[in-house]
């Protein structure tokens, strides 16, 4: 465990961000803003018994809070301001806290995604192996979990299909329908330019989702 680790109002929590695989061949995968899941009581290392104080996915307790990504906007400005003493700058820039964590979260997918590419994302054998086989293109739906130190330096936990995307919130009404409609566009777009027989990069028309990975191409951050 992490005895740094960042706290919401004494609470354990964790963040859920979205990434959408947009195409298999190349392989292009983008990344959308999620949300914030709050731990049912305060948080304790005293003892890990209760997993009530150390889960933040107990559905349906009354104490389970959920926040939007605004909300934690704010509460890493705070814990900035009273715990940092770093300025989040690269050559070119200087960066706002949630900028700063926001790019660890799609540094952190893009090198999975590099990582795990040939034995997630790879054709399927019989079609890599016999080259006057056209190849179907693909796409799929993901999100990943997220912890953070004090030091707003970011702690990837998982990445994983079962997003949960239950609409106990309003916000989540409205970030669904971000997501959702963004994903439509991206893919109506992939299908035109492959039939076209154009480069898909750049995307004219994505919403809220930003390119993370691009056929070999990873999103970095220093």
């Amino acid at each position: 465990y992490i005895c740094n680790e960042m706290t919401w109002n004494h609470r354990k929590f964790d963040v859920r961000m979205y990434w959408f695989v947009a195409s298999l061949d190349p392989l292009i995968v983008l990344y959308h803003d999620g949300y914030v899941r709050v731990g049912n009581s305060e948080y304790s290392e005293m003892s890990f018994e209760d997993t009530t104080s150390h889960l933040t996915s107990h559905t349906g307790l009354g104490a389970e809070t959920k926040a939007t990504f605004a909300e934690f906007e704010e509460v890493l400005n705070q814990q900035h301001a009273k715990n940092s003493k770093r300025d989040f700058k690269t050559q070119q820039n200087v960066f706002t806290p949630v900028e700063h964590v926001r790019n660890q979260f799609k540094h952190a997918l893009g090198e999975m995604i590099e990582i795990m590419k040939d034995e997630s994302f790879a054709l399927p054998d019989y079609q890599s192996r016999d080259p006057n086989m056209t190849s179907e293109n693909g796409f799929q739906f993901y999100c990943a979990d997220f912890i953070l130190d004090k030091d707003l330096d970011v702690w990837f936990i998982e990445p994983q299909s079962g997003c949960g995307l239950d609409e106990d919130y309003y916000f989540r009404l409205e970030m669904h329908a971000s997501l959702f409609n963004g994903m439509v566009d991206v893919r109506e777009e992939v299908g035109s330019k492959q039939e076209n027989k154009q480069a898909l990069l750049p995307f004219e028309k994505s919403g809220n989702w930003e390119v993370i990975y691009a056929d070999g191409q990873v999103y970095k951050y220093d």
